[in-house]
């Protein structure tokens, strides 16, 4: 293992300038999920000791399910942010660790130096978040709910509790390493094969046609369902929202794949089509690019309908739930801007070998950059859409409220606009990796 640790070290010191981009995404997609995971579990610690504090009524306990209801909302962004971190760290070595199998390292060799170097920026992630997090409790702890601040101490979290999650985030990035480490490892061609990925089925419309059943029973049933008490019929709510994310991120790449077979059959330019192809090869990829921000889009949807609920004797609890509101879309965004560039520059990565041949067959870098450019912002366009409508049908039964508070409508459209600027900056951002990648010399970026 001292041998491993050696070549590992070896490839950390010598980092070519390129590189360096990647590894800083890496450490900082690692730090915001850290961060987000601790505020949010903090939050939840305060508000479940203020509901079993003595005197506490049925106020205080719908408090605290409703920042159960904000984890849910935030668990798939903030688990996805993890992974394409850690997708990132694979990228960004595979090319390295395919001529060290070629030249004789083993498989448990190439999969220990893989780990440990996921591991080493999850690490340092992870003790950054933390850093983080204790350096903006003061500020999080101005939120005002139940007509009060919280203190330092409520939202604090324990050295238990910290170190799960900081353990939580470590073990995020090894499995997600290990998961796409399997194209190196598998033989000592195994990157430079570079095997067609398998189709999409169209199976995965199924469970589309399976939400939309449960949301017509649910909305049919409703008397029944609140019948059973508001806690059950929330529960329902919440596992319907759920489903609707699971569903959006599993029809997602089946959407973008038709959209680039669509957009191929159409193309006029180069950089078109080569947008729509890269679109239809890879539209896992491309979905991961533009998803979180449609995510971003459809909690912004399902939210809108809550100023509307600000009015009658409960106004108080409507008022926190539209802080609480704002609260959850602004870690959405966030979780989704850096998402966006992680992702951004693992794709770029991924694709270097292809940008390097196309440019050394004749394709001005200018083109790739246009190419690029529309395989963002075709499918987030038109992602962004579905979401808005699909959060649209979800929050339908109670549409009406949009009239009473139309702030909700600019609180929707801000999101979207929001969201669909911090995607195309991400892309952009990534601009100068695409022109190294591009320009490179055979041996690639990762050669020094």
């Amino acid at each position: 293992m001292s041998a491993t640790t050696r070549i590992w070290w070896s490839l950390a010191r010598h980092t070519h300038a390129e590189t360096r981009l990647p590894t800083v995404l890496a450490v900082t997609a690692f730090a915001v999920t850290t961060w987000v995971v601790l505020t949010v579990a903090g939050g939840v610690q305060a508000f479940d000791a203020r509901a079993a504090a003595p005197g506490a009524g049925d106020e205080e306990g719908t408090y605290r399910f409703l920042s159960w209801i904000a984890v849910a909302l935030l668990v798939v962004p903030t688990a996805t942010l993890g992974a394409a971190a850690a997708r990132l760290t694979v990228a960004r070595r595979d090319e390295r660790l395919a001529r060290l199998r070629l030249a004789g390292a083993t498989s448990g060799q190439i999969g220990a130096i893989a780990l440990l170097d996921a591991g080493a920026q999850a690490l340092a992630g992870a003790v950054a978040g933390i850093v983080l997090d204790l350096a903006a409790l003061p500020l999080v702890a101005q939120l005002r709910f139940q007509g009060r601040t919280f203190d330092v101490a409520e939202l604090r979290l324990g050295a238990g509790p910290v170190l799960a999650v900081a353990l939580s985030v470590l073990l995020v990035a090894l499995v997600s390493s290990a998961v796409s480490l399997r194209r190196v490892a598998i033989t000592p061609l195994g990157v430079a094969q570079r095997l067609p990925q398998k189709g999409l089925s169209w199976a995965r419309v199924l469970p589309v046609l399976l939400l939309g059943g449960g949301f017509v029973v649910a909305f049919n049933a409703s008397s029944v369902l609140f019948g059973q008490g508001a806690a059950f019929a929330a529960l329902v709510l919440v596992g319907l929202l759920g489903g609707a994310f699971a569903v959006f991120n599993l029809v997602g790449p089946l959407f973008v794949s038709v959209l680039g077979r669509v957009l191929g059959a159409r193309a006029r330019t180069v950089p078109t089509l080569l947008a729509a192809r890269r679109m239809t090869e890879d539209p896992k990829s491309v979905w991961r690019s533009v998803g979180g921000i449609s995510l971003v889009t459809f909690v912004a949807g399902c939210l809108s309908v809550t100023p509307g609920m600000r009015q009658g004797p409960q106004d108080a609890l409507m008022t926190d739930i539209g802080t609480g509101t704002s609260v959850t879309l602004v870690i959405c965004a966030v979780l989704a801007a850096v998402s966006t560039g992680v992702t951004q520059a693992s794709r770029v990565l991924d694709s270097r070998s292809r940008y390097r041949m196309l440019h050394l067959a004749g394709t001005d870098v200018a083109v790739l950059h246009a190419a690029r450019a529309r395989e963002t912002w075709v499918p987030l366009v038109v992602t962004m859409g579905g979401a808005a409508a699909l959060s649209l049908l979800i929050v339908s039964p109670v549409i009406a409220l949009l009239q009473s508070a139309p702030v909700g409508v600019l609180w929707f459209a801000g999101a979207a606009v929001g969201a669909a600027v911090l995607v195309l900056l991400a892309a952009r951002a990534s601009r100068p990796l695409l022109q190294a990648c591009a320009t490179a010399t055979p041996t690639g970026i990762p050669s020094r």
